[in-house]
């Protein structure tokens, strides 16, 4: 087990301090260039939106960097997410008190650690919900006071007003999904401004592709098409799939096969495989946990099908 001292020297060097520190790869073409414009257009207008999407569209990396621009123009650097689920609770929001302090000063400010909507309030960051219809009712509802009123009451301590420049973000899936839970009506009516994401367009995901590709690792175009064509398969078939492949499959199997690629260049892989053989290989390890089959479908005869319609093989 690494050692306190060593701990703490790894933790400080790898410590991101503010959002606007990291670097996000991000395609703003298609629907993406529209979304950031509606983030843009709920801020202006005091409104809270949600990013409703499968997973894997973006829409966390979307929100990241519309924090990353709220940060450097209002020279905020708060920015706070919660990915949420069934554990979830609302001290989990809105924090808690240290049973230790607790004991010796009573319920004192000082024995309070806030949570990270609380802190998103107070310095008027902002907070992102992910997966937010994961919660439960009973968590949601922690969330109906400071969209509605911009206020938040903590017990034994007093209710506190938000900063103006908190903003609050949601992001979730499409509520047919299993694991989801349906929003109260109560929350639905605080959030004014749905934005929509679905895969994107061919050209706006190969350039998310090409984006997320090391330098040093080269995927020829007519490659790059084929395995497009292999994500897009599973897109197609609603028959057999409840949740196909997402974009982070694409950049999985495109990074497998540039990595083959440069070690043939480097003369570390004896060269011989086909283009075809590759992606045949590594798009059965890649699939194997991206795509979600429907009851009763084995997931491996899926892949067979797939990589049979696209490369043949």
């Amino acid at each position: 087990m690494i050692n306190k001292e060593r701990f703490e020297q790894l933790f400080s060097q790898h410590l991101i301090k503010d959002i606007s520190e990291e670097d996000i790869k991000i395609v703003l073409s298609g629907q993406y260039g529209k979304a950031l414009e509606l983030l843009r257009d709920a801020e202006a207008t005091g409104l809270f939106p949600a990013l409703v999407g499968p997973p894997g569209v973006g829409k966390t990396i979307l929100c990241r960097y519309f924090a990353s621009l709220r940060v450097k123009e209002k020279k905020n650097k708060s920015f706070y997410w919660m990915t949420l689920d069934e554990s979830i609770k609302p001290s989990h929001f809105i924090g808690s008190f240290d049973p230790a302090i607790t004991l010796k000063k009573g319920f004192v400010l000082e024995a309070f650690n806030p949570g990270p909507l609380l802190s998103a309030m107070l310095e008027g960051g902002t907070f992102l919900a992910n997966e937010i219809n994961r919660a439960t009712e009973y968590s949601q509802n922690t969330l109906l006071e400071p969209l509605e009123e911009a206020s938040i009451g903590i017990p034994h301590l007093g209710r506190i007003k938000a900063d103006d420049d908190f903003f609050f973000i949601s992001a979730m899936n499409p509520e047919e999904l299993s694991g989801t839970h349906r929003l109260s009506e109560a929350l639905k009516d605080r959030i004014k401004v749905w934005i929509k994401l679905t895969y994107p367009d061919k050209t706006t995901e190969l350039d998310i592709i090409r984006i997320n590709l090391p330098e040093y690792f080269i995927v020829e175009e007519s490659e790059l098409e084929l395995i497009y064509s292999i994500i897009d398969e599973t897109r197609r078939n609603k028959i057999d799939i409840e949740i196909p492949a997402s974009i982070r499959a694409g950049i999985a199997i495109a990074k497998m096969l540039g990595r083959r690629r440069f070690l043939e260049k480097e003369g570390k892989l004896k060269e011989g495989q086909s283009v075809y053989e590759y992606l045949s290989e590594i798009s059965k390890y890649v699939l194997l946990g991206s795509i979600k089959p429907k009851p009763g479908i084995r997931v491996e005869s899926i892949i067979e099908n797939v990589i049979h319609k696209t490369l043949g093989a």
